[in-house]
């Protein structure tokens, strides 16, 4: 066969990998927070206020008594009954981590004396990143702009996926925190490390496993790294054939 047709085959394959890369998504990252009289926004996980439900891009804060929705009345056009709490709209900036990096993920336009509270029972990083599959070597908590604790290698749980702990008075390996109340934003800048560059450069030429922008995936299954190395083989196959068919 002719040199020409083996390089042609052997682009055509390069081709289907890195068309079979781009297709891979990369992580999600989402500001958790829980305040002492449990206004929230849950782990992107929980049945019934994650990702997956309506509440999920809302603060969510609990009214009382035998009329709920008189506990705010200046908050009243956002009950819910079906909840029997109150939704409020924020903004939410959210993290696409695609690589090893420094992310951050945030909350503005809550009006954080609304529920009383002066301090969080938690506060963290919901991820979709696979448990394993990363490293968290710091952390820092940023209120209204400031940053107001730094946490080197912090706790991080979770038999799925990656949940990273700023605050926890639930969890002993956890530091108390001590830091300020947000009155206007509250923030969590986070350190990966283990996912690889977002930019592999020549590396993703030889290494079909290995993350690119938009090319994640769990070193626990290479399910994408796989179907790479399939494409090659049948690309680079079938160009011996057609080639072999026609002498």
């Amino acid at each position: 066969m002719k040199v020409s047709k083996i390089l042609a085959a052997v682009t055509a394959a390069a081709a289907v990998s890195a068309t079979l890369a781009a297709t891979a998504s990369a992580y999600n990252a989402y500001i958790q927070w829980q305040t002492t009289p449990y206004s929230f926004r849950n782990d992107w996980t929980e049945a019934s206020y994650g990702a997956a439900t309506p509440y999920f891009d809302y603060a969510i804060v609990w009214g009382s008594g035998d009329a709920p929705e008189e506990t705010f009345p200046e908050y009243a056009d956002n009950f819910d009954w079906d909840i029997n709490g109150y939704t409020l709209p924020v903004e939410y900036t959210d993290a696409t981590v695609d690589g090893d990096g420094t992310y951050t993920v945030a909350m503005d336009g809550f009006d954080w004396s609304v529920d009383g509270a002066s301090a969080f029972n938690t506060l963290g990083v919901s991820t979709d990143i696979p448990a394993g599959a990363a490293t968290i070597t710091s952390l820092d908590i940023i209120v209204d702009g400031n940053v107001t604790a730094t946490i080197a290698n912090p706790a991080v749980e979770g038999d799925e996926y990656i949940k990273i702990n700023a605050i926890n008075i639930w969890n002993t390996d956890v530091p108390t925190y001590s830091g300020a109340y947000p009155t206007d934003s509250i923030a969590v800048a986070f350190t990966v490390e283990g996912l690889g560059s977002a930019d592999a450069g020549s590396d993703a030429a030889v290494d079909v496993t290995a993350p690119t922008t938009g090319d994640k995936q769990s070193p626990e299954t290479g399910v994408e790294g796989v179907a790479a190395v399939a494409g090659l083989a049948v690309l680079a196959g079938g160009a011996m054939l057609v080639s072999k068919k026609r002498k």
